[in-house]
């Protein structure tokens, strides 16, 4: 790998980590820099400002997230158990990788602008899951996989605003309730 790759890929995911832990409005450009060890000039280098870092680092936090998720799945023989995998999933990325909620709902809150890198990569995100959730209830057989896989996601989103607004403890019964509700349409909806 190239040293500019390299510097690059540090740049990246110090962003990742520190934008998650303390807030896109909270983090400047220069506390990227010194978390990355570079100066704000390398920072600027690589990037065109901080809508692009930070939407760079939003799309590094999903391949991560993508890359487990599919490792996790895989390990589930049974197609027809593989949407509620998802949450067992989901239980343990907010045990290891999510006390702040989710990562995408948290950019978007704190940006405004539609058209902003930062959201493009949100939508990307969501669009993604919605994508990966309806292929596992239509391989499930459940009717309706759309509307099903739109309602897990909800349920999903449901738990990062939990985690968000009571803390990182709620999230083991965050996942647990909606677990729990997403069973009950998976079995009303499968045939």
């Amino acid at each position: 790998m190239s040293p500019r790759r390299s510097t690059r890929n540090q740049i990246v995911a110090s962003a990742e980590e520190v934008f998650y832990s303390r807030g896109l409005g909270a983090t400047s450009v220069d506390v990227v820099a010194q978390e990355a060890g570079v100066s704000k000039p390398t920072v600027y280098a690589h990037f065109a400002g901080k809508s692009e870092l930070v939407a760079t680092a939003l799309r590094h936090r999903h391949d991560q997230a993508a890359a487990e998720l599919a490792d996790w799945l895989a390990e589930v023989a049974e197609a027809g158990d593989r949407p509620q995998a998802v949450f067992s999933w989901l239980a343990h990325r907010y045990e290891t990788k999510g006390w702040r909620g989710c990562a995408f709902l948290n950019a978007a809150a704190e940006t405004v602008d539609a058209k902003d890198p930062v959201r493009r990569a949100v939508r990307a995100e969501k669009h993604w899951l919605l994508e990966l959730l309806t292929t596992l209830c239509a391989e499930a057989g459940t009717a309706a996989p759309e509307l099903r896989a739109s309602q897990i996601l909800l349920l999903i989103d449901g738990v990062a605003g939990r985690v968000v607004v009571e803390g990182p403890e709620a999230a083991a019964r965050a996942v647990r309730d909606a677990a729990a509700a997403a069973a009950v349409l998976l079995a009303a909806s499968t045939s």
